[in-house]
């Protein structure tokens, strides 16, 4: 016999408002790009990643850059 699993109500109920609180602070637009890259990440969950391992490989060599003291080319 399987042991019953219960969720804790409290825990659910403070989750629950918390995503109340976020989106009454985001716009239409904002809210649209969350759900779009939701998606996104559910259906083609390498290309996310991949995406995402890249964005943090540009933000490590900014902070090396700057760390360095050089100056960022214009483009």
């Amino acid at each position: 016999m399987e042991p019953e699993h219960h969720k804790n109500t409290y825990a659910t109920e403070l989750g629950r408002l918390g995503g109340l609180k976020r989106r009454e602070r985001l716009n239409a637009q904002e809210r649209s790009a969350i759900s779009r890259l939701a998606a996104r990440a559910r259906w083609h969950p390498r290309e996310v990643q991949a995406a995402r391992e890249q964005a943090q490989e540009q933000a490590y060599l900014i902070q090396q850059i700057l760390k360095n003291g050089k100056q960022l080319p214009l483009v």
